[in-house]
């Protein structure tokens, strides 16, 4: 069986029981669209595997590890569907039928800095996370700041974006506002509605709104 079958497996026991409960394999089944008996046999894998718990006629429940491994797929999910959504202004249904394929070829590291220049959403699947940002983890010898918050030749480092509209993050991304991309405020910057930043040597300005949305890591 390939790791995207099991995957699939994990992520939907997840979806139905959110790693507290447990399922039956007959409603696994019909929210699989797939037959009882592939279920069973499936599961007798994970279970070897110790990723589920499964007794035949009790249903299935995630371990501590399928838990882990399923949040780690979900959140892939997520980050993908917002990505397809809201930077190749893919169609709900679409983005989720293809971040559905994609989700088990990303790299958890792919992954976590993609997650990072979207600005995606923080949620419970982020507490698996090999590498938090600094969005869902204030840990960490740097202090995160916004762009608006740093003074006249200040330096650092892009933690990462935040910002409710898709619009903004888009923006960001295409003036090369990424995670990782060191860029310091042009001494010159006038500050409170306009930002001057150098970014590989070129001179960018952001208004109020595009400033507040870009975090840094300072060194302290």
């Amino acid at each position: 069986m390939t790791t995207g079958n099991r995957e699939d497996y994990l992520i939907n026991i997840l979806r139905l029981t959110e790693g507290k409960n447990t399922t039956k394999t007959t409603e696994l089944a019909a929210f699989m669209k797939v037959s009882p008996a592939s279920v069973t046999e499936m599961l007798k894998v994970l279970s070897n595997e110790g990723l589920v718990e499964y007794e035949r006629y009790h249903g299935v429940k995630l371990t501590e590890e399928g838990l882990s491994y399923a949040r780690v797929v979900r959140k892939k999910h997520h980050v993908l569907e917002n990505f397809l959504m809201n930077v190749l202004d893919q169609d709900s249904e679409t983005a989720h039928r293809e971040a559905h394929v994609l989700e088990h070829a990303l790299s958890e590291e792919s992954a976590i800095r993609i997650c990072q220049m979207l600005g995606t959403q923080v949620d419970s699947d982020c507490q698996v996370c090999s590498t938090p940002c600094k969005a869902a983890s204030s840990d960490g010898m740097n202090v995160t700041a916004s762009l608006s918050d740093l003074n006249p030749g200040e330096r650092g480092i892009v933690s990462h974006l935040k910002n409710d509209d898709p619009a903004v993050i888009k923006k960001l991304i295409l003036m090369g506002f990424v995670p990782g991309r060191e860029l310091v405020l042009d001494q010159d910057s006038p500050g409170d509605s306009v930002t001057m930043v150098r970014v590989d040597g070129s001179i960018l300005v952001l208004d109020a709104r595009l400033a507040s949305s870009v975090y840094i890591d300072t060194t302290e």
